[in-house]
């Protein structure tokens, strides 16, 4: 149900005791944003400080200031007189994060091949972990996979940390590839690119690599 802030909120998880230099507001920040990220917060949800302040055990201040950052980066909606919503996903923002994640990561593979045969075996793992848990059904599982199998590229290229500015710019991107994720658990192709793409890696083959 959608209709009440306390209804979206109840997974929400008290926060553990922030660690030294680490605000609570930021600690509330990374917290809502993560469950807009994984639709525990789905678009439409309304939120209301002192729901959110109860269910992460937090004073509103650092809520307070959470939902503001979340206002600037398009993630909430505030309507006056009416109060504030998660924000519907950003089509526009998808394109982009997939335009950055394809040209980030195709350089990233580009790197991974210049110089030696790169050590496949823990993305292929990987790969096998994610077929497995699209035969179970498992939609986090399946989730989880897909990302490690895209993070595996930037790690085998040297530069893990831009796996980190990838997964900054596509929360809209996840936030609709969680909303198909049923379509995507069934899908044969998707599978087929995942172990093309770990092929593509051990025969240093750039235009073998899915796009």
């Amino acid at each position: 149900m959608l209709d009440t802030p306390q209804a979206t909120l109840s997974s929400l998880q008290p926060l553990a005791s922030p660690k030294s230099r680490y605000r609570i507001s930021d600690a509330v920040f990374e917290s809502l944003s993560e469950s807009i990220r994984n639709l525990r917060l789905p678009p439409g949800s309304p939120i209301s400080e002192p729901a959110i302040a109860a269910s992460l055990q937090v004073s509103r201040s650092p809520v307070r200031e959470a939902i503001t950052r979340l206002v600037d980066l398009g993630l909430v909606s505030v309507v006056p007189q009416v109060g504030s919503r998660i924000a519907p996903i950003s089509l526009r923002e998808v394109d982009e994060a997939v335009f950055i994640r394809r040209a980030l990561e195709t350089s990233a593979f580009t790197y991974a091949i210049r110089d030696v045969r790169p050590d496949v075996s823990e993305i292929q793992g990987h790969v096998n972990a994610n077929a497995a848990a699209a035969a179970e059904g498992d939609a986090e599982r399946f989730f989880e996979t897909d990302e490690l199998i895209h993070q595996a590229v930037f790690i085998l290229a040297g530069v893990p940390r831009l796996w980190d500015v990838v997964r900054g710019t596509k929360m809209q991107l996840d936030r609709l590839r969680r909303l198909h994720l049923d379509a995507a658990l069934s899908s044969e192709d998707l599978l087929a690119e995942h172990q093309a793409l770990v092929d593509a890696l051990a025969d240093r083959d750039l235009p073998r690599a899915p796009p």
